[in-house]
């Protein structure tokens, strides 16, 4: 009798605590932070490179949080080849949190 009462409290913990995420809820995410240079400027989403490796390009979409003000810069014009840019993002993750840079003037034709 003793051990089915063990049993019940311990599959009763189990299920309790089931949808918990193993790791702490108040832990800070990891971000990072990098320079690029820009290959080229989309209404959502920008395509840059290594500075230090250029065959290392990426295509970042932009966050929620930034995504007007990107395409309200992509609007006046935006960032233009060449263009350096600090990006932070998620590791393993092709979303730009914030983009940082000063953005040239477009060309006129």
């Amino acid at each position: 009798m003793i051990h089915n009462r063990k049993f019940a409290l311990l599959l009763a913990f189990a299920i309790c605590t089931a949808g918990f995420p193993l790791r702490a809820q108040n832990a800070p995410e990891k971000r990072i932070e990098k320079r690029f240079e820009v290959m080229h400027m989309f209404i959502n989403s920008i395509q840059v490179r290594n500075p230090d490796n250029l065959l290392e390009i990426h295509t970042f979409a932009y966050s929620d949080q930034i995504r007007d003000h990107m395409q309200e810069l992509f609007g006046k014009g935006g960032y233009q080849y060449g263009d350096r840019v600090k990006i932070v993002y998620r590791p393993g993750e092709e979303v730009a949190l914030r983009i940082k840079g000063r953005h040239s003037k477009p060309v006129q034709h």
